[in-house]
């Protein structure tokens, strides 16, 4: 239950790795960022309203030790979301004394209402290989077949 005073903030974090260069040394960014959901389409998309800040980067530099180990670089990946969203967290979990559009101040809840990323970023958070299905437990030669899995745990 929200406190009196309390509003809810639903958040929106976007992240996407990035080639920045193919010319000299196959540069590449990791960006994450943070956008809040009563905030209109339209005015999310355009960069000339800053609707979307920008959190902080996740390293995208080859590891030696990570090369063939698929577990690493989950636990690589969980660790720095996990650092770059603390103080998310905490004032989810506290909540934050803002001056809203009303110009009164409100103790704002934010809480993670959608997390956008592609197919294999999508596999980094779900702990599985690239090639496995996110929902159910089909294995890659049996995809296209209309029967039903059983959904993942």
């Amino acid at each position: 239950r929200l406190p009196s005073g309390g509003t809810v903030a639903p958040v929106i974090l976007v992240s996407n790795k990035t080639e920045l260069s193919r010319f000299k040394g196959n540069k590449n960014a990791w960006p994450v960022y943070l956008s809040i959901r009563n905030l209109s389409k339209e005015m999310r998309h355009q960069p000339s309203h800053h609707a979307s800040i920008l959190l902080g980067y996740l390293p995208v530099s080859k590891l030696e030790s990570f090369d063939d180990n698929l577990i690493g670089q989950q636990c690589l990946f969980h660790y720095c979301m996990r650092r770059i969203l603390q103080h998310l967290v905490d004032a989810g979990q506290n909540g934050v004394e803002m001056v809203c559009t009303d110009r009164q101040i409100w103790r704002v809840f934010p809480i993670l209402a959608a997390y956008i990323r592609d197919h294999p970023e999508q596999c980094l958070v779900a702990c599985c290989a690239e090639n496995w299905c996110l929902k159910c437990l089909v294995l890659a030669k049996e995809r296209g077949i209309n029967i039903p899995f059983p959904p993942r745990d």
